[in-house]
């Protein structure tokens, strides 16, 4: 019986691995440059929709350019308003709830040393540092949501130039390529992408928002609006951001205000993501996205380690539009193949 191997191209793979290495880095590197061009890019595409349609409607260019804009910044504004306001109001009982977490994390530990028999020297100290490093894990995602902020103005501007110029930048990518309508194509697909999966998902995050605060509101839950609210948003980064947002939402209501406000929370998000999952999702996005599990953790994690929070929110579209590259792109069939959810 005779041993027969496979004949595999060792540059081939170790031109691969510098190409993602390189690119990985990059993007790193370039953070504070790529990542605004990147959030820019992705809310023309879904400005551009609204200013097409108003321009079918016999609206100017530049008119539909500007009620798009200004609907971007009341949608903006209203968030930035709401969130903020819940914020402070959280902030101000800060105090109160670093007391109340901490006389929860001493009775469990209390409970688990006698019932379980751990034995947990110093744990009142212990206890003390961990909501410590919890409130430093709190600063840190308000550090990075103010960074985003802070850039606003250069995104702002990148958004009004990308709508003003969106045919001279389709010309420029079609003369890229000999093959004008392919990449016609590569650019159609790319867009509906992008604007099928944030249209769709902005509206299961308001249906999840209206469920999660209700339930909340009937559960005597405290801080339930910014509890949903929070959830909701978090709702976004596919499947890490239900477990972060749940699962901060079922701490904090356990922390304040005991074990049972915080299983009605887990009950209310449960029945919401078996909602979402089953029946919102296929229904009011489809299969537009259509990509494999393990790809889509695997890209939410690698932006958010490059990028954020931001780049966890933005990794599913840009692996989307990767995978349309990748199917209009010769000899890259093997990764459009590997994105691809399969049957």
């Amino acid at each position: 019986m005779s041993n027969s191997k496979i004949s595999i191209s060792g540059s081939y793979l170790i031109k691969a691995i510098l190409i993602f290495g390189s690119i990985s880095a990059i993007l790193y590197i370039g953070s504070s440059l790529l990542l605004p061009l990147f959030i820019a890019a992705i809310i023309a595409v879904l400005l551009d929709k609204p200013a097409k349609k108003m321009k079918k409607w016999g609206v100017p260019n530049w008119l539909a350019i500007t009620l798009s804009v200004i609907l971007m910044l009341v949608i903006f504004f209203l968030l930035t308003w709401l969130i903020g306001s819940q914020i402070n109001t959280m902030a101000g009982d800060w105090p109160t709830i670093k007391e109340k977490a901490t006389s929860k994390l001493n009775d469990l530990s209390q409970w688990a040393n006698q019932n379980l028999n751990w034995d947990y020297k110093d744990y009142i100290d212990n206890n003390k540092r961990l909501v410590q490093k919890m409130e430093s894990v709190a600063g840190v995602f308000l550090s990075s949501i103010i960074n985003l902020l802070s850039q606003s103005f250069v995104i702002f501007i990148y958004i009004v130039l990308l709508l003003m110029q969106k045919v001279m930048f389709i010309r420029f990518f079609k003369k890229l390529t000999s093959n004008s309508e392919a990449m016609g194509s590569l650019l159609s697909n790319s867009s509906k992408i992008i604007t099928s999966y944030l249209f769709g998902k902005g509206k299961i995050m308001i249906l999840l928002f209206g469920i999660y605060y209700l339930g909340f509101i009937l559960g005597s839950v405290p801080y339930a609006l910014f509890l949903a609210l929070f959830a909701s948003l978090f709702s976004i980064i596919p499947y890490v951001g239900n477990i972060i947002g749940g699962g901060v939402a079922v701490l904090l209501s356990f922390l304040y205000a005991g074990a049972t406000p915080a299983l009605i929370v887990i009950a209310v998000i449960a029945a919401a993501q078996l909602l979402e999952n089953y029946i919102l999702t296929p229904w009011i996005i489809g299969d537009e996205t259509n990509l494999n599990p393990f790809i889509t953790v695997f890209g939410v994690i690698l932006f958010s380690a490059l990028w954020g929070i931001v780049g966890a929110i933005i990794a599913l579209p840009i692996i989307g539009v990767l995978k349309v590259i990748f199917d209009h792109t010769k000899g890259m069939e093997a990764f459009a193949y590997l994105i691809q959810k399969k049957d």
